[in-house]
């Protein structure tokens, strides 16, 4: 058997490209993956990539300097916290922007747009998370001076809204999320004693009416005044006196008179006491109320930190552009800015068309995907043949193996015929032997 030895496969290396640049322009571009082998081949572009790693070396260093102003300005964290958060935040944006620049790289074709347009949409989400900090820095001042007059007025609003529901709710006031912990004093005890005093008084005033009558009368006929026809116009205490006095007398006993304005005295006393009494109970209650009052608006004071969070800050902004167009629109403009930074160079590839750098990358890995396709079937290849040859070496081993085990039977049956019929030959002679 004859065996053959594969020669290595020989690989022609390709000629050197023109050398690339150094210095401060290279490790832009290595920021957002370029392959300077490649761009060697097309210098043209070298200048258009590094300016292109500056835009994402520069918005990384917006994101650091927008987290440091969150950080140290409005969430009043230590500086060396804020200054790590920073370059941390710095870092992160960096890393995303690099991976957006690096993976759109020789992308050509139809797919473009749909490849491009995800990475559009993530670069605008991360712009509007870098601008909206700087925003706030920059409009500073008067979202300051909104905060505190919005302040002012949430307090003011509490206070408006308990005080027109305490201690008397006014007309049309809502007070159903406006509750005291406190009880207006019953008056219902007062109102009572004034309904009797009111009532009685009201029983007695035909009595009394009735008993001036009578009292006048017995006056006028003991004194002998004729002022009409019931007297008598004589002086002294005579039986036209005493009778009237009788008449009088009987009149108060008939009607309990005495009784019932000696009730009437009573209740006017106790309506004097009650209502002495509930003006001492409704100033304490007013009291009570304006110190829940004041808690209530303290709280909400509370609420309030001395220096503006982030949400207040983002507030106060909200209450501007409403009040003024033109914060609205600078608002708009400047973080409209910082997005279209940050988004710029996925933008310049998705309404431009790829460049020679772009196709250049296309096509090497095209190139790189056919020789590791070529390697893949090679190297399957000399797996395989090697097992075909053993495989073969085998099955010619068992097929000898197999034809020499079936000689020797044949031969050890043939050797066993010999001796049987030398037997039979022997004991052939040896019978006729004895005949003879």
């Amino acid at each position: 058997m004859t065996t053959t030895q594969d020669a290595p496969v020989q690989r022609i290396p390709l000629p050197p490209p023109p050398r690339g640049g150094r210095g401060l322009g290279r490790l832009l571009r290595r920021i957002i993956g370029v392959q300077e082998d490649v761009l060697a081949w097309v210098p043209e572009d070298r200048a258009k990539l590094s300016r292109t790693g500056a835009i994402v070396v520069c918005t990384a260093l917006i994101a650091g300097v927008s987290v440091y102003i969150v950080l140290h300005e409005f969430l009043q964290a230590p500086l060396p916290l804020s200054i790590g958060g920073a370059l941390f935040w710095a870092a992160v944006i960096g890393v995303f922007d690099s991976w957006l620049i690096s993976s759109s790289q020789g992308v050509i074709g139809p797919s473009r747009f749909f490849v491009l347009l995800p990475r559009l949409f993530i670069s605008v989400i991360i712009g509007v998370l870098i601008s909206e900090p700087v925003t706030l820095k920059v409009f500073e001042s008067a979202i300051v001076e909104q905060i505190k007059e919005d302040q002012v007025a949430a307090v003011d609003a509490v206070r408006t809204k308990y005080g027109n529901c305490y201690p008397k709710p006014q007309l049309g006031a809502d007070c159903s999320d406006a509750k005291l912990t406190i009880a207006a004093p019953d008056p219902a005890a007062l109102k009572r004693a004034i309904e009797q005093r009111d009532q009685l008084a009201k029983d007695l005033k035909p009595l009394n009416k009735e008993e001036n009558r009578l009292s006048g009368l017995k006056m006028d006929e003991c004194a002998g005044y004729k002022t009409s026809g019931e007297v008598s116009g004589i002086q002294g205490r005579g039986l036209r006196c005493i009778e009237r006095e009788r008449a009088l007398e009987d009149y108060r006993a008939t009607n309990g008179l005495a009784a019932k304005q000696a009730s009437l005295k009573e209740l006017g006393i106790e309506v004097n006491r009650l209502m002495k009494v509930q003006a001492d109970l409704t100033g304490t209650y007013e009291k009570q109320v304006t110190e829940q009052i004041e808690a209530k608006v303290e709280e909400e004071r509370d609420k309030h930190a001395a220096v503006p969070g982030l949400l207040e800050r983002f507030d106060g902004l909200s209450s501007l552009a409403d009040k003024s167009w033109a914060v609205w629109w600078a608002h708009l403009l400047l973080a409209g800015l910082l997005v279209l930074i940050d988004c710029f160079p996925v933008l310049t590839k998705l309404i431009s068309k790829p460049t020679a750098y772009d196709r250049r990358i296309a096509t090497q890995l095209e190139s790189r995907e056919r020789m590791h396709d070529n390697d893949l079937r090679l190297t399957e290849r000399l797996r395989t043949g090697d097992g075909d040859v053993r495989l073969h070496q085998e099955d010619a081993r068992v097929r000898q193996a197999m034809e020499e085990s079936d000689y020797d039977g044949r031969l050890q049956t043939a050797r066993r015929e010999v001796e049987l019929r030398a037997r039979i030959d022997a004991l052939v002679a040896e019978a006729k032997g004895l005949r003879s």
